[in-house]
């Protein structure tokens, strides 16, 4: 380096050099007079002589400085001085996203969507002030210790409609950038999206090692949303479309298209899934880099292409790309002699200095795992919990890890006998008792876990598989007993049918040839076996309930119920909701508008099927039956014409979820060939797609597929049988809903013409 390149900002003491780029460099340093660390960007002197890269660098600043969202890294101060400029930034605990994706090969959908997420609306905060970033990819998202992503380097950036060089990352650049048209919103969607699809399929979406073959791809080859899975086709097909009219037109028109599709295909809990799942694939690239290095490509004047960056020079006047950033931490203000400070954002205040060694440490919440045998048998386990470190001493620290440890010690005590037993009897194996932990929820006063538990090899999918949960009161350390939820009183008999009355207003509890059973306290709380286990997010209460236990078919399983906190505010302790939400009132989304005159709204995830009042609905496991008119018994509607609709966001060991280029089975056992007759035969023989189109639901487009399935005795899989069934499937593929009829039962048509899809 160049002596004259070696200058340092007056009143900051340099700790680390975190990147040098072409163009510049990036130190980690502390202010002096407060003890604060920043991140400090500064562009070599020998090019701050020349207009073009100052100018570049000068756009930078402004363009953060007009950007304000927590999902961009805050702007602090913008210093040019006699030796060169300095951007002083936003440190965030984290890592890229390209750090991640080296790492990991590719991310659960989940995953990759809240990370999109983030960063889109980062995106959308630039393009509320008109600012197009241009240059959307991997090492400019910094996935952020405190579950969200942001978006970092805006040295691209222009404002929206400038026709601006050929600038940006070949292999996220849209058809438009390539061809050095105007910068649009839009042009960010695409490369946003195909960094999505990086995430998702492990690769991205063209690859060539020539610069216009690479171009050509991303102007005329065809989208590859088939190489992502099918929930999320509908996402990359619209984000990457050629023509930018066809995108959605800026970044927060998508998030509102991701939030609809992720909801669609992975359940309402998707984002708080993907960050549970992500914080697993960062934990250790951050725990080894507390404060992250970005690298990145910015402030090349036009037609600049860096040494070493990668970038390959385009025929449109080259792709600039240049100077490695680090995002540091805190505000600075300096007084700098002989400089001009061009802007600073006032209006964030400096954050308070980091917490001495006297002060309250936050608390981690950490998914950790044990293994071992189950005491006086020579089972094995293996069951994950999480680990609460930072509390206030160890005696709180013991009674809150005992609490989150107990469900597997419990499934271990309750299971293991029989599990050795059965491994004694029967063979097999090996067996080996499993406990999975999901956080529902953290926060300074609570933390909310549900634990699924299982046996790996068992004879059945549903042999002793069950489910518990964990209320954890951070302030005293100790678990909430169901008692505690409620207000006084309703922790009884009444109480409990009150709340059974809001989960089932129908007295249909979901599940076929049953009578109708209200919960009861023992149900929640014993003595004996508990059969609901509640759990509680900022929104709800989620109430899982194990059919099987209260007595009900094994086809019902075990399901979770989902009621809004104002749709308990009577039942549950005020303080308790309070401290759950925030002390924010939380509502439903659902619509309670009554259902047209004579008609019946039954739903299945985001369809409802507006029945005629001579037909009859009928819940069997997590499918509804629709029983159409003239069926003698419609409870048993075996040899009677019926429809079969379902969520399939929704799936049990019993009845796991249809596959798309399949026939539908939505039972572990197989479906019996009722619509031929035969109820000792089962559809497992030969299967053929004998028709396949699409069709409307609502005003939704579904698939359509005709299957023929040979019927076969019970344990015969493959071959021809005594007779076939034909089955008729529409799945909605955006929101996971499944139609299946057997019967070409009259009328299913119009029933799905006029359903209506959420």
């Amino acid at each position: 380096m160049e002596l004259s390149d070696a200058w340092r900002l007056p009143g900051f003491t340099e700790l680390e050099q975190l990147g040098e780029g072409t163009f510049g460099r990036v130190v980690l340093a502390r202010q002096d007079n407060t003890g604060h660390i920043v991140a400090i960007k500064y562009l070599f002197s020998r090019f701050a002589a020349e207009p073009a890269y100052l100018d570049a660098f000068r756009q930078e600043a402004l363009a953060l400085h007009r950007v304000v969202s927590p999902h961009v890294v805050k702007l602090y101060e913008f210093f040019e001085t006699p030796q060169g400029a300095a951007i002083v930034m936003e440190a965030i605990n984290g890592v890229s996203l390209r750090s991640v994706l080296q790492a990991e090969g590719a991310l659960e959908p989940e995953a990759a969507l809240a990370v999109l997420k983030g960063s889109l609306l980062g995106l959308a905060a630039a393009h509320s002030v008109n600012v197009v970033h241009r240059d959307y990819k991997p090492a400019n998202v910094l996935v952020a210790d405190t579950g969200e992503s942001k978006l970092v380097d805006f040295g691209t950036a222009v404002l929206a409609g400038e026709q601006g060089p050929s600038v940006g990352t070949p292999a996220y650049m849209a058809p438009e950038q390539w061809a050095g048209g105007q910068a649009t919103p839009a042009t960010d969607v695409y490369a946003a999206t195909c960094v999505f699809f990086q995430c998702v399929a492990g690769h991205r979406p063209y690859e060539a090692d020539q610069t216009e073959v690479l171009r050509t791809l991303h102007e005329h080859a065809p989208i590859p949303f088939g190489e992502v899975p099918q929930p999320v086709h509908q996402i990359v097909a619209s984000g990457m479309a050629k023509d930018p009219s066809k995108r959605p037109v800026d970044a927060l028109t998508f998030v509102g298209e991701l939030e609809r599709v992720a909801r669609a295909g992975y359940g309402e809990d998707w984002e708080r899934k993907g960050w549970s799942r992500l914080a697993k694939a960062t934990g250790v690239l951050a725990a080894a880099t507390p404060l992250v290095l970005l690298g990145a490509g910015t402030a090349a004047a036009p037609g600049v292409a860096a040494a070493g960056t990668g970038a390959a020079a385009a025929s449109t006047g080259g792709i600039a790309a240049g100077l490695k950033i680090a995002i540091g931490v805190v505000a600075a203000t300096a007084a700098v002699a002989g400089s001009v400070i061009v802007f600073s954002d006032a209006s964030t205040p400096p954050p308070q200095p980091p917490p001495t060694t006297q002060q309250a440490v936050a608390l981690k919440v950490a998914m950790k795992d044990r293994s071992g045998t189950v005491p006086g048998t020579t089972l094995q386990f293996r069951g994950q919990y999480p680990e609460v470190t930072g509390g206030p001493d160890q005696a709180w620290s013991k009674r809150v890890n005992d609490a989150l440890t107990a469900p597997i010690d419990a499934w271990n005590r309750e299971t293991g006998p029989s599990a050795g037993k059965m491994a004694a009897e029967h063979g097999g194996g090996p067996y080996v008792l499993t406990t999975k932990a999901d956080v529902r929820m953290q926060n300074e006063k609570y933390l909310s876990v549900s634990y699924e538990h299982g046996l790996d090899n068992a004879p059945h999918p549903t042999w002793n598989f069950g489910r518990s949960s964990v209320l954890i009161d951070l302030t005293s350390g100790t678990a909430v007993v169901p008692a505690d939820l409620f207000s006084a009183g309703m922790f009884s008999d009444q109480g409990m049918l009150t709340l059974s009355d809001r989960l089932w207003p129908d007295h249909n509890q979901g599940c076929a040839l049953t009578e109708w059973k209200p919960i009861k306290p023992a149900d929640l709380a014993g003595p004996g076996e508990r059969k609901v286990f509640p759990a509680f997010t900022p929104a709800e209460v989620e109430l899982t309930i194990d059919f099987n236990r209260l007595g009900f078919e094994t086809a019902c399983g075990v399901q979770t119920m989902k009621l809004p906190y104002d749709k308990l505010s009577d039942l549950l302790k005020p303080e308790l909701v309070a401290g759950l939400t925030g002390g924010k009132t939380v509502k439903g989304t659902t619509s309670s508008a009554p259902p047209a005159q004579g008609l019946t709204d039954v739903s299945a995830g985001a369809l409802t099927v507006h029945l005629p009042k001579d037909w009859t609905v009928v819940s069997q496991g997590l499918e509804k039956v629709l029983v159409a008119p003239g069926c003698p018994d419609p409870k048993k509607y075996f040899n009677c014409k019926y429809v079969l609709v379902t969520d399939n966001t929704q799936q049990s060991a019993e009845q796991p979820p249809y596959r798309p280029g399949g026939f539908y089975r939505r039972s572990a056992g197989g479906r019996a060939c009722n619509a031929a007759g035969r109820k000792d035969l089962r559809q497992e023989g030969d299967a053929v797609r004998a028709a396949s189109a699409t069709a409307s639901v609502g005003e939704a487009t579904a698939t359509y597929e005709e299957w023929t399935i040979q019927c076969v005795p019970r344990g015969q899989t493959g071959g021809s049988g005594e007779t076939q069934v034909t089955q008729r499937i529409w799945f909605v593929a955006d929101r996971q809903v499944v139609v299946m009829d057997e019967w070409r039962t009259p009328g299913v048509e119009d029933l799905l013409r006029t359903a209506t899809v959420s």
